[in-house]
């Protein structure tokens, strides 16, 4: 996906010439108005730079001077209620996104939707996109990423993992693989750390980046909620008779039995990808988090058949966080 629109659209902007890119989002807002979402002033058709009707601002100031580099995704309003979102050109191609909007709206239906344990992404809406055969746009709630802002307790990381985990146990249960588990992949609904709007791009800065905000809350005091997102390489095994395998080696964390070119198990490559996560960006976090060391090494076994069940990870965490002392577990990290 990235790749046919970078072939077909050139990347290059500057403070007042839209990329190619961004040209191609300016062709849809008249389309996407019409579907009920805003696009910023940089993306509408008759875009007049701001500094340009007021010589006493400085260009670098100027929100419609930045680039979002929207090579698949934007950012939007949603007109009926002023809900930021996200939207996401989704074109199909062999390897990736032949799955994604059926398990998007899977998981966003009236059976699944509300289900506590559900941590799959919402699709908020869906429609076609003109001239793009089998494309389409999909609509999702903004989000930010899961570090940012940073921990600031071991209790908060917990409650992290205890989501995740019953995230993709949820996922599992209902027969679908995320398979390209990541750092990147796994966002935040941080609005509730703030009392304003963030910019949906520079998420320490204000709507109209005049000025630096920060959380107002901690994670604890208005519990966040996290998210699996882009399901390019999910799949959905619907038919239980069907051997649950598959082939390919497309993910930002590879199992060692996906470069040898077999086919493996998908639900044991969520297992390697999520322990890889843990031992990627949380255990390096604080000394204290090397209670997680035990955990993502046996998720992240050579052997698949070696790792561990979901159920039996989560066990393990829990109990190695339930080992700490009240003091501890809510004392403050350190970075």
């Amino acid at each position: 996906m990235d790749n046919h629109l970078q072939n077909t659209f050139d990347i290059l902007s500057s403070d007042e010439k839209r990329s190619g890119v961004e040209e191609r989002w300016v062709s849809f807002q008249p389309y996407l108005l019409s579907k009920g979402y805003r696009l910023r002033p940089r993306y509408q058709p008759n875009w007049v730079p701001s500094w340009k009707t007021n010589t006493d601002l400085c260009v670098s100031d100027c929100e419609d001077s930045k680039d979002s580099m929207p090579v698949r995704v934007l950012d939007a309003t949603r007109a009926a209620d002023n809900l930021q979102v996200i939207i996401k050109m989704l074109v199909p191609e062999q390897t990736e996104g032949q799955n994604e909007l059926a398990v998007l709206e899977r998981f966003s239906s009236p059976e699944l939707k509300d289900h506590p344990d559900n941590h799959v992404v919402r699709c908020l809406d869906s429609f076609p996109i003109p001239g793009e055969q089998s494309g389409y746009f999909i609509v999702m709630p903004l989000l930010g990423g899961y570090r940012d802002p940073p921990f600031r307790t071991l209790a908060e990381v917990h409650d992290f993992l205890q989501q995740i985990f019953k995230g993709l146990i949820f996922m599992h249960e209902n027969s679908t693989v995320h398979c390209d588990i990541a750092s990147a992949n796994i966002m935040m609904d941080s609005r509730p750390l703030y009392n304003e709007p963030f910019h949906p791009v520079y998420q320490t800065l204000s709507l109209d980046i005049q000025r630096r905000i920060y959380p107002k809350y901690s994670r604890l005091e208005k519990r966040v909620r996290y998210y699996f997102i882009d399901m390019g390489f999910a799949t959905w095994f619907p038919d239980p008779s069907v051997p649950r395998l598959l082939t390919g080696k497309l993910a930002r964390i590879l199992a060692p039995e996906q470069k040898i070119n077999q086919p493996y198990d998908p639900f044991l490559v969520d297992i390697y990808q999520l322990g890889t996560v843990i031992k990627q960006d949380l255990i390096p976090l604080n000394k204290t988090l090397d209670l997680l060391k035990l955990l993502a090494e046996e998720m992240t076994r050579s052997d698949p058949s070696a790792r561990p069940t979901l159920a039996h990870a989560q066990r393990t965490m829990n109990t190695a966080f339930l080992g700490l002392s009240g003091v501890r577990y809510r004392w403050p990290l350190t970075h």
